[in-house]
């Protein structure tokens, strides 16, 4: 009985401490029109401006021509189904998110695109990186990946965006970087965003101390943008992240590990 104890809590730990990490939340911007659709499609919305003025709220800035899921193809099928999105598992008309257009437009200046549809418990799993596909007309790095944490936004110091410049739609599928932030919470690798929808949109001061280590209520994409008529594309917002073994199977496994010491012990004697 006490080996069966000791192997049976050394399995299950061994189990859930070698699990490789897995996605945890995959986002393919999908809709099924040939036309621009609102980010509200896929569950998530978008701000721009100082003011995060609502990408769907009017105005110019409110045309699905410059703030929305293009109706263009999204990166390749490769990377898998969507996961714990909406609508649910559609691949079909896949396109991606893009924030567009020239003066007093959204492709001249900073916007917001999150979505709180998905929340990141992380008492249950370990987070490892965030990763998305850019593609934008332009190569400067412009994008930081945003948590919601406890209510207050964070924006990675750290910028995001393409080497080679992708000029069309129609070229994103075939071009479009692979850009991954390794997670981290060191404090030096984060900075606060002051974001109220309809209010403010501004980077704030290099955090002092770590990023609170609570779930994450809501995720997206930051862009500081360029001042210039410019396109920037994103798509296949993905999180990956590793389970929390259960303290109920650590403690079955020290358990019987503790009693067979005791075992060893007492033969000994």
């Amino acid at each position: 009985t006490l080996l069966v104890t000791v192997f049976v809590g050394a399995t299950l730990l061994s189990m859930q401490v070698t699990q490789a990490q897995t996605a945890i939340y995959r986002e393919l911007f999908a809709q099924l029109t040939t036309a621009n659709v609102a980010p509200s499609v896929d569950s998530w919305v978008g701000s721009w401006s100082p003011t995060a003025i609502d990408s769907q709220a009017g105005g110019s800035g409110a045309t699905l021509g410059y703030f929305g899921i293009s109706s263009s193809a999204g990166n390749s099928t490769a990377v898998g189904p969507a996961i714990n999105t909406t609508p649910a598992e559609v691949n079909t008309n896949r396109g991606f998110l893009f924030v567009s257009g020239g003066a007093g437009l959204p492709g001249t200046t900073r916007w917001i695109a999150t979505t709180s549809a998905y929340t990141v418990d992380t008492g249950a799993y370990s987070v490892n990186d965030m990763s998305f596909y850019s593609g934008n007309n332009f190569i400067a790095s412009l994008e930081h990946f945003v948590v919601q944490i406890d209510g207050n936004w964070y924006a990675t110091v750290q910028t995001f965006g393409n080497a080679v410049s992708v000029a069309s739609a129609s070229g994103f599928a075939a071009n479009a970087q692979l850009d991954t932030f390794t997670w981290t919470t060191a404090a030096s690798a984060w900075e606060t965003l002051n974001y109220t929808p309809g209010t403010t949109l501004t980077v704030g001061s290099v955090l002092t101390s770590a990023l609170p280590g609570d779930n994450i209520t809501a995720f997206g994409l930051y862009s500081d943008g360029t001042g210039a008529s410019s396109t920037m594309r994103a798509d296949t917002f993905q999180i990956d992240a590793t389970p929390v073994p259960e303290p109920s199977s650590v403690a079955l496994v020290l358990s019987g590990v503790g009693l067979l010491m005791g075992f060893r012990r007492s033969r000994k004697a």
